[in-house]
């Protein structure tokens, strides 16, 4: 390889060695938070953990509460994505309700290696870091939309009842799932597949009944 072909290549492999770094740095915060909870894991155990120096980390994060926000924010989006269906399919929303049940059950929202992310792991940082509850509702919000579209697409489908606003479906819906974070993580009990069952029905288009015309 050439110097000039190398010189040019090299503010990309910088690029993907910086991205690289930032998602050890994440991933790292994410286990350590996990297993320990929001304040016993130090700075040096994250970058240990993630195989990074201090001086890496500062080229990424202000602080060790900068990092906690990217961790749960990356929590919550990845999990949205994961479980909210996407595209124009007639039954979306039943798609998505039918996943969350699914990851729920299965133990999601979960850190890889690090079992479930804790409710209130989420509710604690967001109650010490401003910012991060002003992102954390940005997502819930956009999570509404999402379910919203879904809800639309089924309404025009006719899989979804139409007199309920769609918007006022995926308010309820993403509400719904957050009290389910919290009766889980007090141990109350609910049998979410059942209430998952009824949502279905609560949220079903009325079946047309025709009339034979008398003659």
């Amino acid at each position: 390889m050439s110097m000039a072909m190398a010189t040019q290549a090299a503010p990309g492999s910088r690029e993907a060695t910086k991205h690289e770094t930032r998602e050890a740095l994440i991933t790292a915060g994410m286990l350590e938070f996990a297993e320990h909870g929001l304040d016993v894991p130090s700075l040096d155990a994250i970058c240990a953990r993630a195989g990074k120096t201090r001086g890496a980390f500062y080229v990424h994060f202000a602080d060790r509460d900068e990092l906690l926000a990217a961790v749960v924010e990356r929590v919550l989006s990845t999990f949205q994505d994961a479980v909210i269906a996407s595209g124009d399919a007639p039954s979306g929303l039943q798609q998505t309700i039918a996943a969350y049940v699914a990851a729920v059950v299965a133990g999601a929202p979960a850190v890889r290696n690090a079992g479930p992310w804790r409710f209130h792991h989420t509710l604690a940082a967001c109650s010490r870091l401003p910012e991060l509850r002003r992102r954390y509702v940005a997502l819930q919000v956009h999570g509404i939309e999402r379910v919203a579209r879904a809800a639309r697409v089924g309404q025009r489908a006719g899989t979804v009842r139409d007199d309920v606003a769609a918007e006022r479906i995926g308010e309820l819906l993403v509400v719904l799932t957050l009290g389910i974070s919290a009766m889980r993580e007090i141990g109350a009990p609910f049998d979410l597949p059942d209430g998952a069952a009824a949502l279905f029905r609560l949220l079903a288009a009325p079946k047309r009944t025709s009339r034979r015309r008398r003659r």
